[in-house]
């Protein structure tokens, strides 16, 4: 059994509606395919069918790479595609828990049973954000938007490093927005990893994963099934107002500390083009399962209609 720590109330994520400002710069989808994107399958398993992204080395305490999220601000965004045919985790109740552990896990930089964590799961098809602090509290939002319907969503998950504040943009649109929990929640340059994984969690702990449930914690945790394309990692708030994605592949700028196209195509290096200084960090595809994934797959946002 996962094991998680129930840390207490700070605050509870509040759903937001507004109406959405006209844009002031719209960007088309190019006229032609665009790379490639990664299709999942959901193998929960063996350390297989995901990305691993290493955020720490656990065997020295020097800094961790630049993709070492939380610290600062952060927006986590990315595209995706899937169905609930394939994403059967039901709704979860949001608050001052770790609830979005129950979704089918998108992103994964948990810490098993420790503090400084944070991760992206999908409750009945829409988007949640759970953080736990070191001491300060646990909390999940949710967004209101079902996005498992076969079409690409762009998502994007902040928090802002004063008070905690999360927010989950879904297309543009703000969708919940409230407290959550204070604190540097990276992952700590003398972090140990717990000893719940058949030993230390050397394999899952220092890593942010992508399209799987880091631990492979069993059916109750599942993990992600379809296609990611173009995940940002930014040491900002990009987002402070309601918009209009952008229709061609993200660029890296003075914010970007981690970007990955998924357009390698080939191979098991899944390239980072931040270019940030003090080094990119690429992430490894570990693929396997039945069917096996992560697939290099032609599916992208920028496909043009039909």
């Amino acid at each position: 059994m996962r094991l998680f720590a129930r840390i207490s109330v700070l605050g509870l994520g509040v759903l937001i509606g507004c109406s959405r400002p006209e844009p002031t710069e719209v960007t088309q989808p190019t006229s032609t395919l665009i790379g490639f994107s990664l299709r999942f399958h959901g193998n929960g398993v063996n350390d297989i069918d995901r990305v691993k992204i290493p955020v720490d080395d656990p065997t020295n305490t020097d800094p961790g790479p630049p993709v070492d999220l939380g610290a600062e601000d952060m927006t986590i965004e990315f595209w995706l595609r899937g169905t609930r045919a394939e994403n059967a985790a039901p709704a979860v109740t949001c608050g001052s828990n770790t609830n979005w552990i129950d979704g089918n896990i998108v992103v994964d930089r948990d810490r098993f049973n420790q503090g400084r964590k944070f991760g992206i799961s999908l409750a009945a098809g829409r988007p949640a954000f759970g953080v736990t602090g070191d001491g300060t509290g646990t909390v999940t939002i949710c967004a209101t938007t079902d996005v498992l319907d076969a079409t690409w969503h762009h998502l994007a998950f902040q928090r802002r490093r004063s008070d905690g504040r999360l927010s989950i943009y879904v297309d543009g649109r703000l969708e919940a927005d409230g407290p959550g929990p204070g604190g540097d929640i990276s992952y700590p340059d003398d972090g140990v990893p717990g000893n719940f994984c058949g030993g230390p969690c050397l394999a899952s702990d220092p890593f942010l994963v992508i399209g799987a449930e880091k631990h492979d914690a069993g059916p109750a945790f599942p993990s992600f099934a379809g296609w990611i394309d173009e995940l940002r990692l930014s040491n900002a708030l990009r987002y402070l107002d309601e918009f209009l994605p952008s229709g061609v592949p993200f660029t890296t700028d003075a914010r970007t500390v981690g970007l990955y196209h998924f357009d390698d195509g080939t191979g098991d290096v899944v390239t980072d083009s931040s270019q940030r200084p003090g080094g990119s960090t690429n992430g490894i595809r570990r693929f396997g399962g039945s069917p096996a994934g992560p697939e290099w797959s032609g599916e992208t946002p920028f496909r043009p209609p039909t």
